[in-house]
């Protein structure tokens, strides 16, 4: 046998790929904001960037109700589409956009007519309130935009087109950077130009979107949900609710650390400040892309019931980010770069103090990133306690230690950002062991994913050969004997897997040796659940097995497949050709 235990290929390849797509996306959605900050700053001046920064928080109230919403949808139809539930799919989709669409009115509305006071709440630095109600005043029309476009980019990137939603975002980034320079340096509208461009952003991005979403190999259809919809709006939040609590958290630290760091610093520290948050920004664009796949990959893998699989997301995802991160870190180490972007002349005490803080903040982001896919990993698999406790955790210490630091030497209280983030990560490791042990379950300490997967498992990589493919095929005929399966039914599976396992072998492209095609069979009391997944070229067996007649020899045993079990499903995803079969004991 060459391939005895699933690898990573497979799913390796797919967060990849989706991964690329993803941080692609959330580039050009931050590069369109940070555009933002640097005309801003380069045409109207520093205080300017200084006002976006304190309205912040409220943006990401905003984020925040669409992740409640939207981010919980999202997990519950990736779990859906792994079962392949595409009525709850539906009915689920269709009651996102609703709920989205009806609190985005209402939020914006609520803003507009209050934003006056939610700024002089803020802040009490008449120099910068004026130019952060200008910004946010023009910015609630749209917060309706924000929110529906930042959901349906979550649906079509999880339905198995990342490249869509790049598309979608890096036309909207483009739009925006053309309205920011005609509305900031040619109209001279000041930071009302920056939001307009923000929010012509969101209209580009939803327009492309539904483009998709109408097309016939979208997952997601329009079914009104009746009564279920308060029960789907329930599932939505508790699915959603860590990754709020997380954010809601951040918009109250940022708000905060704003108020510390005027106190301490004065208006330069903030200006320092807003600089260091567009590079933690800049690093959640690759957080972001990744937590966006783990969310998607790992939703479908968990409704598969292949934990071994989100095993192996999970490692791939804290190493990928790691090397991402690590890229923004040593930007953030070039002496002057990052301070000319916000128009900081080099040389000046202003920018040898940015650098100066720049390392030291810099020191943060690895421990901060691997903090955020942990807290992924554990909303995926429905851990909602250890979500919230990590989440609140989070948050609450960087202001803890940024205040602590401040009132101990205020001019260093940059040490407090790492402080924070390496005690949350050492909590992290000290709460999952101990919950480990406490509760006595098969779950690894750390990541949380159980080891039993609740039934017999069987796990393969199969290589492109047909030597490969007959030891396996053996192996499977022995693991459904042994796990006491009826004969009839064994016969059925045993068909299948023959047959869709010999045509990937025979015909679908990644013959080299190292390249596999994974094979996932779990049996529980509902029945016998079969994955295959191989990443060659598309091709649907499930569609040209039904459409084969008696005279087509070159598909007969698709079609003698089709007929064998009538519950059997094909879908590309992720760059990847999957067939899933159920079949009933």
């Amino acid at each position: 046998m060459k391939a005895l235990r699933r690898n990573s290929y497979i799913v390796s390849k797919a967060l990849r790929t989706f991964v690329a797509a993803a941080v692609l996306t959330a580039a050009a959605a931050q590069l369109a904001h940070t555009v933002d900050s640097m005309i801003v700053g380069h045409v109207v001046g520093h205080h300017a960037v200084s006002a976006i920064n304190l309205v912040l928080p409220l943006v990401e109230v905003l984020n925040c109700m669409a992740f409640l919403i939207c981010f919980g949808a999202n997990a519950v139809c990736a779990q859906a589409i792994g079962r392949h539930d595409m009525d709850k799919a539906a009915r689920t989709f269709t009651s996102t956009v609703i709920t989205v669409m009806t609190l985005g009115v209402a939020v914006a509305v609520g803003i507009s007519l209050f934003s006056r006071e939610i700024v002089e709440m803020m802040s009490d630095e008449p120099e910068l309130n004026d130019m952060a109600y200008d910004y946010i005043h023009t910015y609630a029309m749209g917060a309706w935009l924000q929110m529906l476009s930042y959901g349906l980019s979550l649906f079509v990137a999880t339905d198995g087109r990342p490249r869509m939603v790049t598309l979608a975002v890096v036309a909207g980034a483009l739009v925006n950077v053309a309205v920011d320079f005609v509305t900031i340096k040619v109209m001279g509208m000041g930071v009302d130009g920056a939001a307009l461009g923000s929010l012509s952003m969101f209209a580009v991005n939803i327009v492309i979107l539904l483009v998709y979403l109408r097309r016939p190999e979208s997952s997601y259809r329009l079914k009104w949900p009746g009564r279920s919809i308060v029960s789907i709006f329930m599932e939505n939040v508790r699915e959603g609710a860590p990754v709020t609590v997380s954010n809601s958290f951040m918009a109250v630290t940022i708000m905060l650390i704003n108020d510390i760091v005027l106190r301490y610093l004065g208006c330069d520290g903030l200006f320092i400040w807003s600089v260091c948050l567009q590079m933690l920004l800049l690093s959640y664009v690759f957080i972001d892309g990744v937590i966006e796949s783990m969310f998607a990959i790992g939703g479908v893998l968990v409704g598969e019931r292949d934990l071994r699989g989100l095993e192996i997301l999970v490692k791939q995802a804290l190493i990928i980010i790691a090397v991402l991160v690590t890229l923004v870190i040593f930007v953030m180490y070039v002496p002057g770069v990052v301070g000319q972007f916000f128009g900081v002349a080099p040389g000046c005490a202003l920018s040898v103090e940015l650098d100066r803080v720049l390392r030291i903040f810099a020191l943060m982001l690895i421990p901060f990133a691997v903090t955020q896919i942990l807290l992924s990993t554990y909303q995926i698999l429905g851990h909602d306690k250890a979500s919230v406790v990590t989440a609140v955790a989070q948050t609450a210490m960087l202001v803890v230690g940024v205040w602590s630091v401040a009132r101990v030497h205020g001019v260093e209280l940059w040490w407090g950002f790492v402080l924070a983030c390496v005690l949350v990560l050492l909590f992290q490791v000290g709460f999952t062991t101990l919950h480990s042990r406490l509760i006595k379950a098969h779950i690894s300490p750390l990541t949380m994913i159980p080891r039993d997967t609740g039934g017999p498992t069987f796990d393969r990589s199969v290589c492109y050969d047909t030597e490969d493919v007959n030891a396996t095929l053996a192996d499977i005929d022995a693991f459904l004997r042994d796990s006491g399966v009826a004969a009839a039914a064994a016969f059925k599976i045993n068909l299948c897997c023959e047959e869709l396992m010999t045509n990937i072998a025979n015909y679908a492209q990644g013959r080299v040796t190292q390249r596999t095609f994974d094979v996932h069979i779990q049996i529980n009391a509902e029945g016998i659940f079969v994955t295959l997944k191989d990443a060659g070229r598309p091709f649907d067996p499930v569609s040209v097995g039904k459409a084969a007649d008696a005279t087509d020899s070159g598909h007969l045993g698709l079609k003698l497949v089709t007929g064998v079990v009538p519950d059997i499903t094909y879908k590309y995803m992720y760059g990847q050709n999957t067939v899933f079969i159920c079949q009933k004991l």
